[in-house]
């Protein structure tokens, strides 16, 4: 069916987005895009975000995707917003996650002239280029619908690593006729594996008689959680689950190993005893894999959407280019005869997990029992966000988590400052789920002024700043490597409470664990922004 409209290309944009079920846009207005807003402001049904800095608005929108597994979508102003917001674009790429910035640009007449307008930045679109996984400049009207679906398509039945589009100003104001996308133009099909290789793999894992699993992020994007854990149990496969792929599987199964991205060693004698790996929705990074020094063996199979990862760092003996949930929905109809015992494996994991638990104590030390009271204070089903943080890499280990998309740790573009954005944006996405953010005091300050957007959108997110006053991993390397000389890592810090309050934010100090509970449960009874801060003791340096 035709859907032939004329529309300014403001209104194309929102109506197109609107026909993709894009009902929230996080942003800060320009004079460059006021048409855009104008339009947004007599539209219905979609919520515009107030963000305090687009690198905030950019996080917001990706903490919103992570939560709904839809796109999320910031609008920008043409030059300091886009460059503002390229540290989110950055991070949308590392971790696959479905991201789409509209931006203005220069107007057409006057495009790459370097006239020295008003927010002209040298090659906008290059920089976006060099930063997004999927970007495109629109030079009319008539472009815009079909651009948006072109990136849709691509962040839905590809792997999602961010997308962005740029419309010259005063297109925003001209108009045309364009042709808006119809039912059949708004489903994506999922990409299936090849029979020939399902029938492969189920063969070798038939084989195998150690196999392992090693569960990347991708599983929860496809929302395959539930097949991945039929086939381990159909296996009896241990699940190596990394920082960014915590909630992949429930915590206490106990086919479940927890690690940090500093896990080495200890998972080496699980991998050398191993005779098979599956790999499913990881790119096997190096962040993942201890730099490359993980003894993966040498029968790898490889399940992932984007066929440039199989096999790029580790041999595969078999690549499977597909969706990760159709792939393991066809593994275990292919398997489905199969039920494996292994009654020593048992054993053998409590050994690897005790040794991973340990080894995390003694690099981050004993306030990693704060993160018991953080787990006794949050439902289940609460959303936790850890920053970059030393409590927030320990806590891909010492913090169970039991349920998909109910953690984020966004730790191979390593943001510090991202976590109150990527948390306010989850709770836009989740208004009735828990959401408690956990960070450290430097990163903090990065993007503290959010807190204004908490109090304006009525987000109840809890804030947990641990304070040591420190950029403790800088400094604890400062010390290993450049034998204790210190410079620029200690801090001198607000008082927080006094801030959040400042803010209209419930400003709560705790000391110890069980103070921390306390105030985390009464941070999230009182459906109120909260920020508790958390004095950490001091290290002899």
């Amino acid at each position: 069916m035709n859907n032939r409209q004329h529309l300014s290309g403001a209104q194309a944009i929102i109506a197109t987005l609107q026909a993709f079920q894009v009902d929230t846009i996080f942003g800060i207005p320009g004079i460059h895009t006021l048409p855009l807003y104008d339009e947004i402001h007599k539209t219905p049904g979609i919520r515009h975000v107030l963000a305090r800095h687009e690198q905030g608005a950019g996080f917001m929108a990706e903490g919103y995707a992570r939560a709904t597994g839809r796109p999320g979508v910031v609008s920008t102003i043409t030059g300091p917003g886009l460059t503002n917001v390229a540290t989110a674009v950055a991070s949308a790429f590392a971790d696959s996650i479905p991201l789409l910035v509209i931006s203005s640009s220069g107007p057409r007449a006057t495009a790459s002239r370097g006239r020295g307008e008003l927010h002209e930045l040298k090659n906008q679109l290059g920089v976006m280029e060099s930063l997004a996984g999927w970007a495109r400049a629109v030079e009319c009207v008539e472009e815009i619908p079909g651009a948006i679906q072109d990136a849709m398509r691509i962040m839905h039945s590809g792997r999602a690593r961010g997308a962005y589009l740029q419309v010259p100003y005063d297109l925003f104001r001209a108009y045309a006729a364009v042709t808006l996308p119809t039912a059949e133009d708004l489903f994506f099909e999922p990409r299936r594996p090849q029979e020939a290789d399902i029938i492969q793999a189920a063969q070798l894992l038939r084989e195998a008689r150690k196999p392992v699993i090693l569960a990347g992020a991708g599983v929860t994007m496809a929302h395959a959680n539930q097949e991945l854990i039929a086939l381990a149990e159909r296996l009896q496969a241990p699940v190596i689950l990394g920082s960014k792929s915590h909630d992949v599987i429930p915590n206490d199964h106990p086919l479940a190993v927890l690690t940090t991205t500093y896990t080495n060693t200890e998972l080496h004698p699980l991998l050398e005893s191993s005779d098979l790996l599956l790999v499913v929705g990881s790119k096997l990074g190096a962040e993942r894999t201890a730099y490359g020094q993980y003894p993966l063996p040498p029968r790898l199979v490889h399940i992932d959407i984007d066929p440039t990862v199989i096999g790029h760092i580790y041999p595969a003996m078999l690549g499977i280019v597909a969706d990760a949930h159709e792939a393991l929905q066809a593994l275990n109809t292919q398997l489905g005869d199969l039920a494996r015992a292994r009654p020593e494996l048992e054993t053998e994991l409590s050994q690897v997990r005790a040794e991973i638990r340990q080894e995390t104590r003694a690099r981050f030390g004993e306030e990693v029992a704060l993160l018991d009271s953080v787990r006794a204070a949050v439902p289940p089903h609460g959303m936790i966000v850890a920053d970059m943080t030393m409590l927030g890499y320990a806590s891909t280990v010492f913090l169970p988590i039991y349920e998909p998309g109910s953690f984020i740790h966004p730790c191979e573009f390593c943001t510090i400052g991202c976590g109150l954005p990527l948390a306010l944006g989850a709770q836009v996405a989740q208004p009735e789920r828990p959401v408690v953010a956990l960070c450290g005091d430097g990163g903090f300050l990065l993007n503290s002024s959010e807190l204004a957007t908490a109090v304006q959108e009525q987000l109840p997110v809890v804030i947990v700043i641990f304070n040591d006053s420190t950029f403790t991993c800088v400094k604890t390397e400062q010390r290993q490597t450049y034998e204790g000389r210190y410079i620029a890592t200690d801090i001198v810090e607000p008082d927080y409470v006094a801030l959040a309050q400042a803010f209209h934010v419930r400003g709560i100090r705790a000391e110890g664990p069980e103070a921390l509970q306390a105030a985390i449960q009464e941070g999230l009874a009182s459906r109120r922004p909260t920020l508790i801060e958390v004095p950490l003791p001091s290290k002899p340096w």
